[in-house]
Protein backbone atom coordinates (compact mmCIF):
# COMPACT_ATOMS: atom_id res chain seq x y z
CA UNK A 1 0.00 0.00 0.00
CA UNK A 2 2.80 2.67 0.89
CA UNK A 3 4.73 1.17 -2.44
CA UNK A 4 1.89 2.45 -4.41
CA UNK A 5 1.08 5.19 -2.67
CA UNK A 6 4.33 6.79 -3.13
CA UNK A 7 4.30 5.78 -6.62
CA UNK A 8 1.18 8.22 -6.94
CA UNK A 9 2.87 10.77 -5.10
CA UNK A 10 5.76 10.81 -7.68
CA UNK A 11 3.75 11.20 -10.74
CA UNK A 12 3.75 7.27 -12.10
CA UNK A 13 0.27 6.10 -11.02
CA UNK A 14 -1.54 9.27 -12.38
CA UNK A 15 -3.13 9.13 -15.76
CA UNK A 16 -3.28 12.27 -18.09
CA UNK A 17 0.20 12.54 -18.23
CA UNK A 18 2.45 12.89 -21.44
CA UNK A 19 3.91 9.50 -22.22
CA UNK A 20 7.42 11.40 -22.85
CA UNK A 21 7.01 13.32 -19.28
CA UNK A 22 5.57 10.05 -17.47
CA UNK A 23 8.80 8.03 -18.45
CA UNK A 24 11.34 10.90 -17.41
CA UNK A 25 9.73 11.23 -13.95
CA UNK A 26 9.30 6.92 -13.53
CA UNK A 27 13.40 7.01 -14.07
CA UNK A 28 14.68 10.07 -11.79
CA UNK A 29 11.94 8.09 -9.25
CA UNK A 30 13.52 4.46 -9.98
CA UNK A 31 16.96 6.62 -9.91
CA UNK A 32 16.64 8.02 -6.48
CA UNK A 33 14.63 11.34 -6.55
CA UNK A 34 11.73 12.26 -5.25
CA UNK A 35 9.08 13.90 -7.63
CA UNK A 36 6.50 16.18 -5.72
CA UNK A 37 3.19 16.91 -7.49
CA UNK A 38 4.31 20.59 -8.70
CA UNK A 39 7.29 18.95 -10.31
CA UNK A 40 5.17 16.33 -12.18
CA UNK A 41 2.67 19.03 -13.24
CA UNK A 42 5.43 21.29 -14.65
CA UNK A 43 7.36 18.66 -16.50
CA UNK A 44 4.26 17.52 -17.94
CA UNK A 45 3.28 20.75 -19.34
CA UNK A 46 7.00 21.56 -20.59
CA UNK A 47 7.06 18.53 -22.66
CA UNK A 48 3.43 18.97 -24.07
CA UNK A 49 4.03 22.91 -25.01
CA UNK A 50 7.25 21.59 -26.78
CA UNK A 51 5.51 18.63 -28.49
CA UNK A 52 2.52 21.31 -29.35
CA UNK A 53 4.80 23.61 -31.58
CA UNK A 54 7.03 21.22 -33.44
CA UNK A 55 9.94 21.40 -30.95
CA UNK A 56 10.28 18.15 -29.08
CA UNK A 57 12.21 15.95 -31.94
CA UNK A 58 14.67 18.45 -32.02
CA UNK A 59 15.81 18.12 -28.85
CA UNK A 60 18.53 15.42 -28.72
CA UNK A 61 19.50 15.66 -24.80
CA UNK A 62 18.08 17.44 -22.18
CA UNK A 63 19.32 17.12 -18.75
CA UNK A 64 17.81 18.63 -15.91
CA UNK A 65 20.24 18.18 -12.39
CA UNK A 66 17.94 19.51 -9.31
CA UNK A 67 16.92 16.30 -7.81
CA UNK A 68 19.71 16.89 -5.08
CA UNK A 69 21.20 13.42 -6.53
CA UNK A 70 24.06 12.59 -8.66
CA UNK A 71 21.89 9.32 -10.88
CA UNK A 72 18.59 11.34 -11.11
CA UNK A 73 20.36 14.08 -12.38
CA UNK A 74 22.36 12.40 -15.02
CA UNK A 75 19.25 11.35 -16.76
CA UNK A 76 18.25 12.37 -20.11
CA UNK A 77 14.84 13.71 -20.22
CA UNK A 78 14.62 12.74 -24.15
CA UNK A 79 15.86 9.29 -24.39
CA UNK A 80 16.43 8.11 -20.66
CA UNK A 81 20.37 7.89 -21.61
CA UNK A 82 22.44 8.90 -18.44
CA UNK A 83 25.67 11.16 -18.72
CA UNK A 84 28.32 11.24 -16.09
CA UNK A 85 29.21 13.54 -13.31
CA UNK A 86 32.92 13.76 -12.61
CA UNK A 87 35.67 14.54 -10.20
CA UNK A 88 34.27 17.28 -7.57
CA UNK A 89 30.25 18.52 -8.38
CA UNK A 90 28.35 18.83 -5.47
CA UNK A 91 24.56 18.11 -6.24
CA UNK A 92 21.94 20.40 -4.31
CA UNK A 93 18.36 20.58 -4.81
CA UNK A 94 17.73 22.65 -8.01
CA UNK A 95 21.10 23.06 -9.30
CA UNK A 96 25.16 21.39 -9.37
CA UNK A 97 28.18 22.86 -8.75
CA UNK A 98 32.24 22.33 -9.33
CA UNK A 99 35.09 22.92 -7.62
CA UNK A 100 36.05 24.31 -10.24
CA UNK A 101 39.24 22.49 -11.26
CA UNK A 102 37.76 18.71 -11.47
CA UNK A 103 34.16 18.55 -11.41
CA UNK A 104 32.37 18.36 -14.92
CA UNK A 105 29.53 16.88 -16.95
CA UNK A 106 29.62 14.23 -19.94
CA UNK A 107 27.12 14.04 -21.84
CA UNK A 108 26.98 9.87 -23.04
CA UNK A 109 27.91 11.71 -26.71
CA UNK A 110 28.88 14.15 -29.08
CA UNK A 111 26.82 16.41 -31.02
CA UNK A 112 27.61 14.87 -33.95
CA UNK A 113 26.63 10.89 -32.14
CA UNK A 114 23.10 12.88 -30.50
CA UNK A 115 22.05 13.34 -34.29
CA UNK A 116 23.06 16.68 -34.27
CA UNK A 117 23.95 17.87 -38.00
CA UNK A 118 26.55 19.93 -39.51
CA UNK A 119 24.11 23.15 -39.91
CA UNK A 120 21.93 22.35 -37.54
CA UNK A 121 23.40 22.27 -34.17
CA UNK A 122 22.51 23.69 -30.62
CA UNK A 123 23.48 23.38 -27.17
CA UNK A 124 22.31 25.05 -24.25
CA UNK A 125 22.62 25.48 -20.58
CA UNK A 126 20.97 27.06 -17.71
CA UNK A 127 23.39 29.01 -14.90
CA UNK A 128 22.41 30.91 -11.98
CA UNK A 129 24.79 31.75 -9.13
CA UNK A 130 24.38 33.81 -5.56
CA UNK A 131 25.63 36.70 -7.46
CA UNK A 132 26.33 37.82 -10.79
CA UNK A 133 28.75 35.95 -13.02
CA UNK A 134 31.64 37.49 -14.60
CA UNK A 135 33.76 34.56 -15.99
CA UNK A 136 36.68 35.24 -18.52
CA UNK A 137 36.99 33.50 -21.65
CA UNK A 138 39.10 30.98 -20.05
CA UNK A 139 36.77 29.74 -18.14
CA UNK A 140 33.85 27.13 -20.29
CA UNK A 141 30.57 26.90 -19.61
CA UNK A 142 30.29 24.10 -22.31
CA UNK A 143 32.09 22.69 -25.04
CA UNK A 144 33.53 19.90 -27.21
CA UNK A 145 35.88 19.68 -30.22
CA UNK A 146 38.18 16.99 -32.05
CA UNK A 147 39.81 19.21 -34.38
CA UNK A 148 41.41 21.84 -33.53
CA UNK A 149 40.44 24.04 -35.97
CA UNK A 150 37.20 21.97 -37.66
CA UNK A 151 34.84 20.87 -35.28
CA UNK A 152 35.00 23.54 -31.84
CA UNK A 153 31.53 24.37 -30.56
CA UNK A 154 32.51 26.04 -26.84
CA UNK A 155 30.93 29.35 -25.18
CA UNK A 156 32.78 30.72 -22.17
CA UNK A 157 33.09 33.88 -20.43
CA UNK A 158 33.82 37.10 -22.25
CA UNK A 159 36.48 39.64 -22.32
CA UNK A 160 36.10 41.82 -18.99
CA UNK A 161 36.35 44.76 -21.15
CA UNK A 162 34.53 43.98 -24.69
CA UNK A 163 32.04 40.87 -24.53
CA UNK A 164 29.58 38.98 -22.49
CA UNK A 165 30.62 35.65 -23.97
CA UNK A 166 33.59 34.61 -25.79
CA UNK A 167 32.99 31.40 -28.30
CA UNK A 168 34.37 28.89 -31.19
CA UNK A 169 32.04 27.19 -33.47
CA UNK A 170 29.41 25.70 -33.55
CA UNK A 171 31.41 23.48 -36.09
CA UNK A 172 33.69 26.11 -37.09
CA UNK A 173 36.99 26.73 -36.18
CA UNK A 174 36.79 31.21 -35.67
CA UNK A 175 36.86 32.57 -32.63
CA UNK A 176 33.96 35.66 -31.96
CA UNK A 177 33.08 37.46 -29.24
CA UNK A 178 29.51 38.65 -28.56
CA UNK A 179 26.92 40.75 -26.93
CA UNK A 180 27.49 43.47 -23.74
CA UNK A 181 29.46 43.00 -21.36
CA UNK A 182 27.47 42.02 -18.50
CA UNK A 183 25.41 39.32 -16.32
CA UNK A 184 25.99 35.93 -17.66
CA UNK A 185 23.65 34.10 -16.17
CA UNK A 186 20.56 33.13 -17.74
CA UNK A 187 19.75 30.14 -20.33
CA UNK A 188 22.94 30.61 -22.61
CA UNK A 189 21.98 29.30 -25.92
CA UNK A 190 24.45 28.96 -28.91
CA UNK A 191 23.57 27.44 -32.00
CA UNK A 192 23.74 27.04 -36.07
CA UNK A 193 20.91 27.43 -38.30
CA UNK A 194 22.14 27.42 -41.71
CA UNK A 195 25.73 26.48 -43.23
CA UNK A 196 26.31 30.25 -43.34
CA UNK A 197 24.66 31.98 -39.79
CA UNK A 198 25.37 31.15 -35.84
CA UNK A 199 23.59 32.86 -33.15
CA UNK A 200 24.27 33.14 -29.24
CA UNK A 201 20.68 34.14 -26.91
CA UNK A 202 20.67 34.98 -23.34
CA UNK A 203 17.73 34.39 -21.32
CA UNK A 204 17.48 35.97 -18.15
CA UNK A 205 14.38 36.75 -15.99
CA UNK A 206 12.95 39.60 -17.85
CA UNK A 207 15.24 40.26 -20.35
CA UNK A 208 16.55 38.31 -23.95
CA UNK A 209 19.40 39.02 -25.09
CA UNK A 210 20.35 37.80 -28.63
CA UNK A 211 23.21 38.08 -31.93
CA UNK A 212 23.47 36.48 -34.62
CA UNK A 213 26.46 36.39 -37.34
CA UNK A 214 27.52 35.29 -40.51
CA UNK A 215 29.97 32.57 -40.44
CA UNK A 216 30.50 29.58 -42.69
CA UNK A 217 30.21 25.80 -41.04
CA UNK A 218 33.32 23.65 -41.38
CA UNK A 219 33.04 19.90 -39.64
CA UNK A 220 30.76 18.42 -37.21
CA UNK A 221 32.57 16.81 -33.88
CA UNK A 222 30.94 13.14 -33.83
CA UNK A 223 33.23 11.79 -31.35
CA UNK A 224 34.03 13.90 -28.08
CA UNK A 225 31.05 13.75 -26.04
CA UNK A 226 29.38 17.45 -24.99
CA UNK A 227 30.74 18.56 -21.50
CA UNK A 228 29.13 21.26 -19.08
CA UNK A 229 30.83 23.02 -16.44
CA UNK A 230 34.45 22.65 -18.93
CA UNK A 231 35.74 21.99 -22.22
CA UNK A 232 36.21 18.50 -23.61
CA UNK A 233 38.98 18.76 -25.74
CA UNK A 234 39.60 15.99 -27.60
CA UNK A 235 39.20 14.24 -24.43
CA UNK A 236 41.20 16.53 -22.18
CA UNK A 237 38.92 18.67 -19.78
CA UNK A 238 40.11 21.99 -19.30
CA UNK A 239 39.00 25.41 -19.09
CA UNK A 240 36.30 24.99 -15.96
CA UNK A 241 33.58 26.66 -15.03
CA UNK A 242 34.15 28.90 -12.06
CA UNK A 243 32.99 27.57 -8.70
CA UNK A 244 30.30 30.03 -7.97
CA UNK A 245 28.76 28.99 -11.25
CA UNK A 246 25.20 26.76 -10.40
CA UNK A 247 24.15 24.52 -13.56
CA UNK A 248 20.16 23.95 -13.59
CA UNK A 249 19.52 22.53 -17.16
CA UNK A 250 21.56 21.43 -19.93
CA UNK A 251 20.84 19.93 -23.32
CA UNK A 252 21.63 19.69 -26.91
CA UNK A 253 19.12 19.60 -30.18
CA UNK A 254 18.81 19.79 -34.18
CA UNK A 255 17.66 22.16 -36.27
CA UNK A 256 15.97 25.31 -33.94
CA UNK A 257 16.23 28.47 -35.68
CA UNK A 258 17.09 31.69 -33.57
CA UNK A 259 13.35 32.17 -32.91
CA UNK A 260 13.13 28.37 -31.71
CA UNK A 261 16.03 28.89 -29.29
CA UNK A 262 14.33 31.90 -27.94
CA UNK A 263 11.36 30.71 -27.59
CA UNK A 264 12.37 27.26 -25.94
CA UNK A 265 14.07 29.57 -23.22
CA UNK A 266 10.96 30.85 -22.25
CA UNK A 267 9.26 27.53 -21.46
CA UNK A 268 12.90 25.80 -20.16
CA UNK A 269 12.75 29.05 -17.66
CA UNK A 270 9.18 28.32 -16.91
CA UNK A 271 10.67 24.53 -16.33
CA UNK A 272 13.23 25.29 -13.82
CA UNK A 273 11.58 27.96 -11.87
CA UNK A 274 8.71 25.70 -11.70
CA UNK A 275 10.64 22.86 -10.49
CA UNK A 276 12.82 24.66 -7.92
CA UNK A 277 11.40 27.64 -6.45
CA UNK A 278 14.13 29.65 -7.49
CA UNK A 279 14.45 32.63 -10.19
CA UNK A 280 16.44 33.95 -12.87
CA UNK A 281 18.09 36.99 -12.38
Amino acid sequence: MKYALGNMLNGIGVTGLDPTAKSYIAAVVAAGATVTATQRNAINAFVKSEKAVSRWTMQKRLYLPIWGVAAPNAIDMVGLTSGSFVGGVTHTTGYVTTNGTSGHFLSDVSVGGAGCTLNGTGAYALYTSATSLLLVNSQTYFGSQNSDNGTRFRLSGGSADSSRFAFFGPNSGSFSTVLTVGDQRGIQFLGRDTSTNRFVVLRQGSNLLSQNQSNTSLTLNSTIPMCWLAHNNNGTIQSYTAATARLGASGMTEGMSQANAEAFTVNLKTLWETCTGFTLP
